[in-house]
């Protein structure tokens, strides 16, 4: 899922570049401003779903403060991938917690041994049964 999720953001950036080149006006100071205010409702949103996620108390292994620096860092990495100065304010100490996320994103989730390459979102795949290989 968070493979899927990470290709929709980059889609998403994609065709803010396209948009960006050809309609370069649109994106003054205001825009910039504008973005920045939607990135703020959008953040108390976040917090409100995980007060809600936590109202019986946080996780030992990944406490609420983790994950709001993470929800922040997130929409920095967005804002900074098309061309925006990020709003949020991240403890980059904190999000060593969270490392592994990108580790997981950035990595394979199978690897095909003979071919050296992911089988991520491989196409025309066969199923083999033991009766094919005997």
């Amino acid at each position: 899922m968070s493979k899927e999720e990470d290709v929709h953001g980059k889609f998403g950036t994609e065709l803010i570049h396209i948009i960006q080149k050809e309609y370069p006006e649109w994106f003054d100071e205001e825009m910039e401003e504008i973005v920045a205010s939607a990135c703020n409702k959008a953040l108390q949103a976040e917090l409100k779903l995980l007060d809600w996620i936590f109202e019986k108390g946080e996780l030992d292994f990944l406490p609420i403060n983790t994950i709001e620096h993470f929800i922040k860092d997130r929409f920095n990495n967005s804002l900074e991938s098309i061309g925006y100065k990020p709003v949020f304010r991240v403890d980059k100490k904190v999000l060593k917690d969270v490392e592994w996320f990108d580790v997981e994103i950035l990595s394979t989730k199978e690897g095909d041994f003979f071919n050296k390459r992911s089988i991520d979102y491989s196409k025309k795949n066969e199923s083999i049964t033991e009766d094919d290989i005997f």
